[in-house]
């Protein structure tokens, strides 16, 4: 009973933000019994962490809603207690023998922390540009300290701009600032990037809200890039994790299910059922907009990129 308590307290809490994410108001509050280890206000973000029991949680908090980054449950700290983290692991339905691993957007390290765990040899660059959050992540989500497993406070587009390495096999992208993603990170200058410093049949994996005013265009965007995509849906259906792959052919369904039945061995929740969640309808307009930037390679260029934006303020361009 204790564990599904607690498991029904972390996916209530995760729908919540959620749901905010996706667009709903509402007041929020720290959930009863939350103690604020540590709150910090850094050039990016205001950032807090609480523990309630043996759960601890990483909260961004924009204009005084608090938007869930990270989540740790140190009684099973080997498992993705998150809806969408779980759901983003389908990046290695399409790419399974992954080397090489970048992670855009760190919050508390949980994925890569994971997957650091259970896939050995598996080499891993973890990028965020607010070198708070590393910290913050490394004092209290169980970082390890191995030379594999390497974390970088920069910029996500001028890190993989400035890689002079062997390209990755899987990018996952997840560099949410509560409601809104960096704009220079989802348009197709920076998909073109990903693309140069990827395999031959590597992948790019994001966390996409589905019910957002900009999810055609990130559909359309990223298919001006790649050629082949694959849309996962979240098991709550809130979000999608958009799976993409210059490769010249295809998986297939049946080859994903085949893949999630080798894989399972090194997960630990029902990855058929993220195989079965390939969706397969268009959800979405496909002649909404391209989304293009005027990103300029320099921190100044990321600062501003960085910013949220309203309307004909941000510098998209859908030329």
């Amino acid at each position: 009973m204790e564990l599904l308590h607690r498991r029904r307290w972390i996916q209530g809490a995760a729908a919540a933000a959620a749901g905010v994410a996706c667009g709903a108001r509402s007041q929020p509050t720290l959930a009863a019994g939350e103690t604020v280890l540590e709150e910090v206000e850094s050039a990016y973000n205001h950032i807090v962490v609480t523990e309630r029991g043996t759960v601890r949680t990483m909260y961004f908090v924009v204009d005084g809603t608090y938007f869930i980054e990270s989540r740790l449950d140190r009684g099973y700290a080997e498992s993705l207690d998150l809806d969408y983290t779980r759901t983003m692991m389908a990046g290695f339905l399409v790419k399974p023998d992954a080397k090489r691993f970048l992670m855009i957007g760190f919050g508390g390290g949980q994925i890569t922390n994971y997957l650091f765990k259970r896939f050995g040899g598996l080499e891993i660059d973890a990028v965020d540009i607010d070198a708070e959050v590393i910290r913050l992540a490394r004092k209290y989500f169980e970082v390890p300290d191995d030379p594999r497993y390497r974390t970088h406070a920069a910029d996500g587009r001028l890190f993989v701009e400035q890689a002079a390495g062997q390209p990755w096999d899987i990018v996952l992208l997840d560099a949410f600032r509560g409601v809104f993603v960096p704009m220079h990170l989802k348009t197709a200058e920076y998909y073109r990037t990903l693309r140069e410093n990827l395999s031959p049949d590597g992948v790019v994996a994001a966390n996409l809200h589905s019910l957002t005013e900009k999810y055609p265009s990130d559909r359309n965007t990223f298919a001006s890039v790649f050629r082949q995509n694959y849309a996962f849906r979240s098991e709550n259906g809130r979000q999608t994790c958009f799976v993409a792959s210059p490769a010249a052919d295809p998986v297939s369904p049946y080859a994903l299910r085949e893949r999630a039945r080798a894989l399972q061995p090194k997960f630990d929740f029902d990855m058929l059922g993220l195989a079965a969640r390939l969706h397969l309808s268009r959800d979405w307009d496909p002649t909404a907009p391209v989304l293009h930037d005027d990103f300029e390679r320099s921190e100044a260029g990321a600062k501003r990129h960085n910013r949220s934006c309203v309307g004909d303020d941000c510098p998209y361009s859908t030329r």
